[in-house]
């Protein structure tokens, strides 16, 4: 994946300053450049010049990692000789006509890629032109951490709330999934520890995806195992799930240590950003298994619930807190049937976990956004679980407690 750089106002002109973009040569990551910043930056490098490693080079040539592309466009004529000789000549009206300028470089004409491809054009090798001609790249002052960043323009950030669509069977769907985990929750630990594992590692595999094509590097192999891995620890206690934990994080360290990366911390990073939220939620309902019937029952009745209102309200809603406000009335009803029929907790116990749900249920499909990237994001397993990313850790531990 070669390392693009992007200079004065080719860089005004994409936003950005660095970017990665894959491309086996020069001219596949010029034509990938056009077609993901538009129709500005593609004029801009019609009159830029182009270095690979800090050398003069063709469309054609072949990039390897870690190649740094640099994209120059004329600087004040500073870029262009014929240009630079021009400017200690001050040029003085006269009666044959306006003097005209001298062009910065004349633009390329544009040609349709060899290969076909339909994202975008870009020009033809020019080996005794323009691309030949190059000079070395116009430092930019890159900005301050501390500086001024009034000039730098805002940038607008997603929506992390997701809003439920209906172009497929969700109730169906949503109807079958209740009914196998209430069966492997009435199954026993390991019925439930087993199903949990197997939705934790699609959530995993979908999540993994996602950031795969954005050309993230996440240790794919180590996410979804240790998503898996952690229901099926649970059986053994927290003891057990706690060593899976520590054991995926050294795994994932020493898988990314021994394939070299540009970002290995980030990568690291976001393999436990998978396996974490993905197993816990799983590993808790199993932990609470373990200690009651009753109590992992409730807790999913909270998820499903909520899910069921923001579902039907939502899908039609005008608004999107409407479908979430709905949810919290669903656990509500929810709660006041817990309080009569569930002896176990007794007291106040019923009202603090519906409390909890109400609180953190909500939350659920924000993390899971947060865990995508993105809330659009096609991560169907992850959003069946999405409102038990938080609740289920936290009321798990909650219910444990109001019980003994």
């Amino acid at each position: 994946m070669a390392v693009v750089r992007l200079f004065a106002s080719a860089r005004e002109a994409a936003g950005l300053s660095v970017d990665r973009i894959d491309g086996h040569t020069l001219g596949e990551v010029l034509d990938e450049a056009r077609r993901r910043y538009g129709e500005r930056f593609a004029a801009v490098l019609t009159h830029s010049r182009v270095w690979v490693n800090g050398q003069p080079a063709d469309v054609r040539e072949p990039l390897r990692d870690a190649d740094v592309v640099a994209v120059l466009p004329p600087v004040s004529g500073g870029s262009d000789p014929d240009f630079r000789g021009t400017r200690g000549r001050i040029s003085t009206p006269s009666s044959s006509g306006p003097q005209t300028r001298p062009p910065l470089e004349e633009p390329l004409p544009l040609t349709k890629a060899d290969s076909q491809s339909p994202s975008g054009w870009f020009r033809p090798p020019d080996i005794e032109g323009a691309l030949a001609r190059m000079a070395p790249p116009v430092p930019v002052a890159e900005p301050q951490l501390n500086g001024k960043r009034a000039a730098a323009a805002p940038v607008r950030r997603q929506p992390l709330t997701a809003v439920p669509d209906t172009d497929k069977p969700h109730v169906r769907l949503g109807l079958a999934w209740s009914v196998v985990t209430i069966a492997a929750i009435a199954g026993g630990q390991t019925s439930l520890a087993i199903w949990l594992s197997l939705v934790a590692a699609l959530a995993a595999v979908q999540v993994t995806r996602v950031w795969v094509e954005r050309h993230e590097r996440p240790v794919s192999y180590v996410a979804v195992a240790g998503a898996a891995a952690m229901p099926l620890a649970a059986l053994g206690g927290l003891d057990t799930l706690n060593i899976i934990i520590v054991l995926v994080l050294v795994v994932t360290m020493v898988a990314r240590v021994s394939t070299v990366t540009k970002a290995p911390s980030r990568d690291v990073a976001l393999t436990l950003m998978i396996i974490l939220p993905i197993g816990l939620a799983t590993a808790a309902l199993v932990l609470l298994r373990h200690i009651d019937l009753a109590a992992p029952l409730a807790l999913f009745a909270f998820a499903a619930a909520y899910d069921v209102g923001n579902y039907l309200v939502g899908t039609g809603a005008a608004n999107e807190w409407e479908g979430p406000v709905a949810g919290i009335a669903s656990i509500v009803c929810v709660t006041l049937f817990v309080a009569v029929l569930v002896p176990s907790f007794g007291g106040a116990g019923p009202f603090l976990l519906g409390a909890l749900a109400a609180l953190l249920a909500p939350l659920g499909p924000l993390a899971a956004s947060i865990v995508l990237g993105d809330r659009d994001a096609k991560a169907p397993a992850l959003r069946r679980i999405d409102s038990l990313l938080l609740l289920a850790p936290m009321g798990a531990w909650l219910a444990a407690v109001l019980i003994r």
